[in-house]
């Protein structure tokens, strides 16, 4: 087994095998400072990933970018492009640079409709408890996983209610949730659902940059976005959404 970091994002990796295909298996191999438990499928190639508390993860931003440095490097692709089955459909990949590893990923057509078949953008969010009773506004978008983006007035503060944020009935523990602080530069931190707050999130960052431009807060059609564990572009292009990232071995 090899652990693989996205910006951060870390992932213990091996090839498929049938008993290891359960819940409690990767709740039990996942460390502390490992965020997830990937198998890797092929003839197609494939992504099997499951979150450290034993959900299954449709997609992963950062995760599928270590997929392909895993099997580049154990001779398992040898094309620079390659497509990936995901729990969202197929996802096209380019490995753009070697030194350092850095992939191309072209994303889903994002959805903004969600289960409630009601559309979130800067919708007011209000969270009820003993303490306080903040407002926030909230943009949703199906970029293969469903987020919630929020750009807080108080950014310590809504870190402190994410949680409490993804554990509201109509999200059902269905939503990674995503702050977002716009400076100089655009900061983004993800609390992702059976993980908790990560050091980077892919599909976190795409997110964010369909959000900004359907707010019209940015006009670009590329950007860097800042996280914990370091800098993704995020953009659109003739084909699409797009990130571009990097991936590396880890020794924890």
């Amino acid at each position: 087994m090899k652990i693989y970091s996205g910006c951060g994002n870390t992932f213990i990796i091996e090839m498929y095998q049938k008993e290891h295909d359960n819940p409690n298996f990767a709740k039990g191999i996942c460390q502390d400072r490992v965020d997830g438990y990937m198998m890797v499928k092929t003839s197609p190639l494939e992504m099997i990933l499951y979150n450290k508390d034993g959900s299954v993860a449709s997609m992963c931003g950062n995760g599928i970018r270590c997929l392909i440095q895993y099997c580049y490097e154990h001779g398992i692709i040898k094309d620079f492009q390659n497509q990936v089955l995901t729990g969202c459909g197929l996802i096209e990949t380019k490995i753009i640079n070697i030194f350092p590893f850095m992939v191309y990923v072209r994303m889903n057509n994002p959805l903004f409709t969600y289960i409630d078949n009601r559309v979130y953008l800067d919708e007011p969010l209000r969270l009820e408890s003993k303490f306080h009773s903040p407002t926030y506004h909230i943009s949703l978008v199906d970029v293969g996983v469903w987020h919630g983006i929020i750009i807080p007035d108080d950014f310590e503060k809504a870190q402190e209610d994410a949680k409490a944020i993804c554990d509201l009935p109509l999200f059902k523990n269905n939503l990674n949730v995503d702050i977002v602080k716009i400076t100089n530069d655009i900061y983004v931190k993800t609390y992702e659902r059976g993980v908790g707050f990560t050091q980077a999130c892919g599909t976190g960052v795409m997110a964010t940059f369909i959000i900004l431009k359907k707010l019209n807060r940015i006009k670009e059609n590329k950007i860097q976005i800042h996280t914990d564990g370091g800098m993704i572009e995020a953009g659109m292009d003739e084909k699409g959404y797009y990130i571009v990232g990097s991936s590396r071995y880890e020794i924890i």
